[in-house]
């Protein structure tokens, strides 16, 4: 456990951590990891006025473990995001905003990791199943207790017999009745089969979340249901469904299919309707290019069509 601390910590709680990260400091128990990535995306839509959306961002993370005893370690983790042309104008610097996305600290003990900060909520670990495309995935976080990237979140996350990972939160907030917290827990099979299920809750919004996915071989499948509360009025449905296939080394081929619908006092209305595809090619570990279309069944929306080329280091 205490060897893989914290590559347990950064794979079951962030999305955007890099396999390319190096290791800047190792000394007398002490490491820091720098990585992040460089990416450049332009978004074709008939929704742009122009002839192309500049959606380019770049990212870079910190994460520092250190050997306290034999049996506690400590643990932190920050990144910041640089996005091209924000819509926030009083925000923007040079046509570029920096904001942060995760800044958490935490110990990890025998009996699992305690950390506390801006981070995922229990929830992610289960919507991360389906959540595997570079843009058009990723829709089951309907409420802020469910989401990624929370701030004041308090999070324990424990694995028992290397195949039960549990996973509980408590987000404190600075507004009154509206601290949340929220539960799950994620089973892996020896067969390549993966269930998870979470319930997340606040003063008038809740969601529940079902997770199923399963690896053979070249093959990924995976599918999301989430359920629940926005507020007082608004209840909400949703599926999302993923495949990956690795066509070569280099080659991986992702599709996703996403449905949601919401029920504003009585009635209903489709909020998602959706077909991507993605074709995603890896140059090695550390560059990799893709294109993605959305195909928007909604009524008043376009498909879109965005190209990648993305740098990890």
């Amino acid at each position: 456990m205490k060897k893989t601390l914290l590559a347990t910590v950064i794979v079951t709680s962030l999305i955007s951590a890099t396999a390319g990260a190096a290791t800047v400091y190792d000394k007398d128990g002490t490491t820091l990891k720098v990585g992040g990535r460089v990416e450049v995306r332009g978004l074709f839509s008939d929704s742009v006025e122009g002839t192309m959306e500049d959606k380019s961002r770049a990212r870079i993370n910190f994460a520092g473990e250190t050997q306290i005893s034999e049996n506690l370690t400590g643990f932190g983790f920050m990144e910041y995001e640089i996005t091209a042309n924000a819509k926030d104008k009083a925000d923007k610097d040079d046509g570029y905003y920096l904001k942060n996305r995760y800044l958490f600290v935490g110990l990890g003990t025998q009996i699992g990791n305690f950390s506390y900060g801006k981070q995922d909520t229990a929830n992610v670990q289960v919507s991360d199943f389906s959540d595997i495309a570079s843009e058009h995935s990723g829709q089951q976080q309907y409420i802020d207790s469910a989401s990624d990237k929370q701030s004041n979140t308090f999070l324990y996350s424990g694995t028992f017999a290397d195949a039960l990972t549990v996973q509980t939160d408590y987000l404190a907030q600075d507004e009154k009745d509206a601290d949340s917290f929220a539960i799950s827990a994620v089973y892996s099979f020896d067969f390549g089969l993966d269930l998870g299920a979470s319930y997340s809750d606040a003063e008038q919004a809740n969601q529940a979340t079902l997770g199923a996915a399963y690896t053979l071989n070249s093959l990924y499948v995976a599918a999301t249901y989430a359920g629940g509360d926005v507020d007082a009025s608004t209840e909400f449905t949703s599926l999302e469904v993923a495949a990956q296939y690795k066509v070569t080394k280099e080659l991986r081929l992702i599709a996703i299919v996403g449905m949601a619908e919401e029920e504003v006092s009585g009635v209903t209305a489709d909020t998602e309707d959706f077909f991507a595809f993605e074709a995603q090619y890896r140059f090695n570990k550390s560059i990799r290019t893709y294109a993605s279309y959305k195909l928007d069944n909604l009524e008043g929306k376009e498909d879109e069509l965005l190209v990648g080329l993305r740098y990890n280091f």
